[in-house]
């Protein structure tokens, strides 16, 4: 039996009661002694309990421990009356007496488990609530994102840019969006063949012969992708270099460029 098919049994109630014979004792101590959850469980019924108890430990008032020792002597001078008749009454009495008490704390423990099983099932509910608000707020942010391109590509002041193949590598084509309005530009390489492990392809803009660095374009990026503003560029120009990018283009590996 696994350890929460044991915790349903209520034997564990049974045991923190003192309801327990030997043989169910020594099986609450093995699992207590191998699942420290169930030890747990135990201590906190235990402290249940003294709480319970000490909740309810109201003294009475003399009047009612008078009408009480009264009614115990009637009872014993009754029970010495009754002597020979079978089944004594008070033996009866103080037996329902203790399967009522036993049965009232068993209730207890029960709606002290249920209540700390709804206290973990609220603590999990507002983790998932957490973990719900945090990507509803990535995926509104997303959306922005998505509706500020959006409205870049469709300014009137966006030029799209054709960057074609050089020659050095097939089908190299990418296509670059400016807005000199906005100071913004997006290019997207999803075009561009696949590269080996430890080259990356980097975009320049070239201003007056002068190779102006735009920013290392993500191969695994298969959609638009921002990158720097350069003013005054006259092409757009991409090239193969080392994972990280370069502080100056490599000329020789231009695989494809275009016109502003």
């Amino acid at each position: 039996m696994n350890k929460d098919k044991f915790l349903q049994t209520g034997l564990l109630e049974q045991y923190v009661l003192g309801l327990t014979d030997e043989e169910e004792t020594a099986v609450v101590k093995q699992y207590a002694d191998t699942f420290p959850e169930v030890q747990s469980e135990i201590d906190q019924m235990r402290e249940a309990l003294d709480q319970y108890a000490k909740q309810y430990a109201v003294m009475p008032p003399e009047e009612l421990k008078s009408r009480v020792m009264h009614g115990v002597e009637q009872a014993d001078q009754q029970s010495d009356a009754d002597a020979g008749a079978p089944g004594p009454a008070r033996s009866g009495s103080n037996w329902m007496g203790a399967v009522f008490l036993a049965v009232l704390i068993g209730a207890s423990l029960f709606l002290y488990r249920g209540k700390a099983a709804a206290e973990r099932d609220l603590a999990s509910l507002e983790n998932r609530y957490i973990v719900f608000q945090e990507e509803c707020e990535r995926q509104k942010a997303a959306l922005q994102q998505e509706q500020q391109v959006f409205a870049t590509l469709t300014h009137e002041a966006t030029v799209p840019v054709r960057l074609q193949a050089t020659g050095l590598q097939a089908n190299a084509e990418a296509v670059a969006y400016l807005n000199g309005l906005e100071k913004v530009a997006y290019i997207n390489a999803g075009l561009l063949p696949e590269l080996p492990t430890g080259k990356t392809y980097q975009l320049w803009a070239d201003v007056e012969g002068e190779m102006i660095n735009m920013g290392v374009l993500q191969q695994q990026n298969k959609g638009l992708q921002a990158v720097s503003y350069i003013d005054h560029a006259e092409s757009l120009n991409i090239t193969i270099e080392p994972e990280g990018g370069s502080a100056k283009p490599t000329v020789e590996q231009l695989v494809a460029n275009g016109e502003v």
